[in-house]
């Protein structure tokens, strides 16, 4: 009896909750046919009988008792096939259990709606709602070129990854409708990515003007009622059009004809925690394979990857060397803060920039002004002993908040008084030191009396609809300077936009992360691309001090090919991607001498098994940001050359680290790490 048990035909069951399990359940009579990976059951668990999916069948030997599945849900609520090959890739490719790839891809209680699913819709029964076009959309030569040669693959359903290369006002988002639109009149669904939920109203909207139809926006910031709602109707059918950021990615889009990624350089589309931590880019293009379908990869600063990617024939380079309006781009201009120091005392804003912003205000112009540090000072120091004041509990400084005075944590959120006395003195009097937005908005009203200055920064967009207000008041005119951290270099497209000013353009220069480079070359060439795109010449104004820098240099002269030869021959000759890929590995926890020795025992256990994967080990090394959340942080990175190989190395060491593992350390895995810090 029990070899007959053994040979029944049993199931995974994805059980959700806050922490998802898999358990075993036999079949009982339910056929093979009708318990395939997807189907969505009901099975007894303790007392109760609770919904879960089956992600695998089979007829192991378990070696206990295994209880029937109860009853199975109608097959219009299966999951496709498709979609559960994707959430097993990302499993497999990012080292995480199937079931929280799972239940990052599902909403909350969707296994309890998809037991009474909507109908699948056969056809786009997406709600029409035609709107008014704006301004003339007819493609220029440059266009037209990326959007017929997309269209070929397109049309034959055939895979292809394309990156278009385009500086900023070319134009790219046109290209993207003009295919969208081909791929809807096909019968296909498109999916399109963006950076931030920032970027979302506004691309919604040129769509819905363009192809006439409600488009639904799939992101992080809705509710949970409605990202519920919304999976729905897309696992439904009833979408054939979703934009959104990284998590659209995990959508259950099925009949995929187009997958674009805009600003497909941003880090924004690195998951970092909770695991799984995958990159969106990277999942639209494994579902572009899978699907048969182009996929487009936008930038004006092409991440060194996909540009690599592109000059070796792995994607398809396409270029838009000229803006849509036919406007040149800005003319940039560095400023040496040292020679300004010397003239004028320290201030926010040099004497160029700052002419340069009056002279546009005087001919009802706008001006964007960039620093990229949240708060009034970045840390505050006792007048008396020097004492900086620290957040207990990771090893950073607190960052002065004037508007609500306090002393913030941007880590874990700490906050104290701004007036608490230093913690080794007991001193009151403290100085301000390092500048954030809130202090430059403070001197912006004292140089630019009467003049409305909108700031963007994450402290002033907390509430739902602040960053929408903000930037329609600034579009509009009733505010004339917009000061903000990176949020105002992603996309934004103001008419009256013709200054641009980098306040601190060495910031980032100096991080110990090998991509600290190019993220500063893409956000200062990002920001800058904000200036005369639609009439007249912009202006761009660099504050450095580091005038002779070459990657200024570069900025100065639009110059990303010139970037990109610099920085890839510094990879090469270290081993950074695209030239060898990368797992770091984390260990955490609140005792710092356990944490230190379990690390040194996994990097032993790592360096046994590198030659055999043909890998490097680097480190043990402390974080560059040594404690967080009261956790202490050592970290080793691993280069490989071959991915599948580094698979095994991670999946080995684990499994032989495990019996020694301290329960109060964590380990966690990065694959292709976006940053080391």
């Amino acid at each position: 009896m029990a070899g007959a048990a053994q040979q029944e035909l049993k199931a995974l069951v994805l059980i959700g909750g806050g922490m998802p399990k898999a358990y075993w359940y036999r079949a009982g009579e339910i056929t093979a046919s009708d318990l395939r990976p997807g189907t969505l059951v009901e099975v007894p668990l303790q007392k109760r009988k609770v919904p879960g999916i089956v992600v695998e069948t089979g007829h192991p030997d378990l070696g206990f008792d295994t209880k029937p599945i109860h009853r199975v849900a109608p097959d219009s609520a299966r999951l496709s096939a498709e979609w559960l090959e994707l959430l097993r890739w990302i499993s497999q490719y990012y080292l995480t259990p199937l079931p929280l790839v799972l239940q990052a891809g599902l909403p909350k209680a969707a296994t309890r709606f998809l037991f009474h699913p909507p109908k699948r819709a056969t056809k786009q029964p997406m709600e029409k709602s035609i709107m008014p076009v704006g301004k003339n959309l007819d493609p220029t030569a440059g266009q037209s070129i990326a959007i017929e040669t997309i269209s070929k693959s397109l049309e034959s359903g055939s895979h292809g990854a394309f990156l278009l290369h385009g500086i900023t006002g070319s134009g790219k988002t046109l290209v993207y409708l003009h295919l969208a639109k081909k791929a809807l009149a096909l019968g296909k669904r498109v999916l399109v990515l963006l950076p931030e939920i920032a970027l979302t109203p506004q691309t919604i909207g040129r769509f819905e003007s363009f192809l006439g139809r409600k488009v639904p926006a799939f992101h992080s910031g809705l509710s949970e009622p409605e990202r519920r709602d919304l999976w729905k109707k897309i696992f439904a059918g009833e979408a054939d059009i979703v934009v959104g950021a990284r998590s659209a990615a995990l959508a259950p889009l099925e009949n995929l004809g187009l997958i674009v990624v805009d600003e497909e350089h941003d880090s924004s589309y690195k998951q970092n925690d909770p695991a799984p931590r995958y990159h969106a880019r990277d999942v639209s293009l494994f579902r572009g394979k899978q699907a048969g379908c182009p996929v487009v990869l936008g930038s004006a600063t092409p991440s060194l990857e996909s540009y690599h990617a592109a000059l070796t024939g792995k994607f398809t380079l396409l270029e838009l060397k000229e803006r849509a309006t036919s406007s040149p781009l800005p003319e940039v201009e560095i400023v040496d803060m040292k020679a300004q120091q010397e003239m004028q005392g320290y201030q926010h804003l040099s004497i160029p920039l700052r002419d340069a912003v009056q002279q546009a205000l005087d001919r009802g112009e706008q001006a964007i002004l960039f620093l990229n540090r949240r708060g009034y000072s970045t840390r505050r120091v006792c007048r008396a002993c020097g004492e900086t004041r620290m957040c207990p509990h990771c090893a950073v400084a607190l960052v002065h908040h004037r508007s609500t005075r306090t002393l913030r944590c941007h880590y874990c959120d700490f906050s104290i008084s701004a007036d608490s006395p230093c913690v080794k003195c007991g001193e009151h009097e403290m100085l301000d030191t390092g500048r954030g937005v809130e202090k430059v908005e403070e001197h912006l009203h004292k140089i630019f009396p009467g003049v409305g200055v909108a700031r963007l920064d994450r402290d002033s967009v907390s509430r739902a609809g602040e960053m929408e207000r903000i930037l329609e008041e600034f579009k509009a005119g009733e505010t004339r300077i917009l000061l903000g951290t990176q949020m105002v270099a992603k996309g934004h497209d103001f008419p009256k936009v013709n200054v641009v000013g980098v306040l601190d353009a060495d910031a980032g220069f100096g991080l110990a992360d090998f991509r600290a480079g190019e993220r500063a070359f893409q956000l200062i060439t990002q920001v800058a691309g904000r200036a005369g795109r639609h009439k007249g010449s912009g202006r761009v104004f660099l504050q450095t001090y580091n005038p002779d820098s070459a990657l200024l240099q570069h900025a100065l002269k639009h110059d990303h090919a010139g970037f990109f030869r610099d920085e890839i021959e510094r990879r090469r000759e270290h081993g950074y991607p695209p030239f060898r890929r990368l797992l770091l590995f984390e260990m955490l926890s609140r005792k710092e001498e356990e944490v230190v020795k379990a690390m040194e025992v996994f990097a032993l256990i790592l360096n046994e098994l590198a030659p055999q994967a043909h890998a490097d080990v680097l480190g043990p090394a402390y974080a560059a940001l040594k404690k967080i959340r009261n956790e202490h942080r050592l970290h080793v990175l691993v280069k490989g050359d071959y991915p599948n190989q580094l698979q095994w190395l991670a999946d080995e060491a684990v499994k032989r680290f495990a019996p020694s593992q301290p329960k109060s350390v964590k380990l966690r895995m990065d694959r292709d790490p976006v940053s080391l810090l």
